[in-house]
């Protein structure tokens, strides 16, 4: 008998550890590093004598047989543990999502003063902008750079955002696309079923299965924010790229880029990453200088050569954790399909979190 916790973030949180569920299922949990070492132990291999084995190796400390079921059980009710309890409850999250007309953005944020700083911001000249590169992390901490880059194309005139995002969650395929409208206050953000029924038609798979994968996404939902802010009358395309081999991901840009060509001047293409997260709150012992990794990444990117940008990252094991690798291999192989020659940086941050010792970078960036 073996148990297997599924994927959970996991949140130093003074002396205890905060368990947060990415997909919004499981009720949060605080819990002492006793109790965290129990539940790394349930790893789908261990059965139950090796648990009280290890954990008395590492703690001192006995458990019985019925305390270590016991705790099974209460993390099972919560659904915890990656099995045909939490499968069906995703299959029941899944339905509820396609049942909904929409899917509501419920993030708090200052419409108004996002549009009016945008307003008041001179960006470096709007002409023959095709695709811009955007941060996702939050809107408050991010602020300045989101405004940045969205006063680049405020006034362009584009009726087509394909938002190529993170998941950051749960994703089954390498590549899909939500098949719901957004609201964002009042407004309904609508998709373009014509594209997206299109790019079904050109790949082998279910592009619309994973929409569980958007339920708390801010990779998809910031970039929304800011566009219903300053744009009206206009479509989204919000998708999600994850791990995948290079071929895969070339292949897949072509069929995109296949379906979008015969109306690429109505569309600007956004990828939503953010760079480096290094510190205790990833996993590492303590935060270090990034600004190297990212530099050489960025200008990877600015010169479009994502090959040699994934190459970059991936031979060195990605040990600053850039998310957002193949979302950008993707993007930049769109975007030289269409024809764009160069990237701009526009601005480039790095945010530190004093309470888990943890920074996360980020920049901002046009194509043209």
């Amino acid at each position: 008998m073996s148990f297997k916790v599924r994927h959970l973030d996991i949140i130093p949180y003074k002396d205890k550890f905060l368990i947060t569920d990415p997909l919004g299922i499981s009720k949060k949990m605080l819990i002492t590093r006793e109790y965290l070492l129990l539940l790394s132990l349930l790893d789908g291999k261990n059965s139950v004598q090796d648990i009280k084995t290890m954990f008395l190796r590492n703690t001192g400390i006995i458990l019985s047989d019925l305390e270590i079921l016991n705790f099974v059980q209460e993390m099972d009710k919560n659904y915890i543990l990656y099995n045909d309890n939490f499968i069906k409850r995703v299959e029941l999250e899944r339905k509820k999502i396609l049942s909904i007309p929409y899917k509501e953005i419920k993030f708090e944020f200052d419409a108004e003063k996002i549009k009016r700083e945008i307003e008041n911001c001179d960006g470096p000249g709007e002409e023959d902008i095709k695709a811009v590169i955007l941060p996702h992390i939050d809107i408050n901490i991010g602020f300045e750079t989101y405004v940045k880059t969205f006063s680049c194309i405020k006034n362009l005139n584009k009726k087509i955002f394909f938002i190529f995002g993170v998941p950051h969650f749960y994703a089954e395929h390498y590549f899909s696309i939500f098949p719901k409208n957004y609201k964002v206050k009042e407004n309904i953000i609508k998709i373009h079923p014509e594209i997206l029924e299109k790019i079904k038609n050109e790949l082998n798979f279910d592009i619309f299965s994973d929409v569980l994968a958007y339920k708390n996404e801010h990779s998809i939902e910031f970039p929304i924010i800011f566009l219903s802010s300053i744009k009206r009358d206009f479509y989204i395309i919000p998708s999600l790229v994850s791990k995948s081999e290079p071929l895969l991901l070339k292949n897949l840009a072509k069929n995109i880029f296949e379906v979008i060509n015969p109306i690429r001047e109505e569309i600007l293409l956004i990828s939503s990453i953010d760079l480096s997260h290094v510190g205790k709150k990833f996993g590492d012992e303590k935060k270090f200088n990034t600004r190297e990794i990212d530099m050489k990444y960025i200008e990877y990117l600015k010169n479009m050569e994502n090959e040699k940008a994934f190459d970059f990252v991936e031979s060195r094991n990605n040990f600053t954790k850039i998310d957002g690798i193949y979302t950008n291999f993707v993007f930049l192989e769109i975007l030289k399909l269409m024809g764009a020659k160069k990237g701009i940086l526009l601005d480039y941050k790095v945010y530190y979190e004093e309470v888990t010792d943890s920074t996360v970078s980020y920049a901002g960036l046009i194509f043209k």
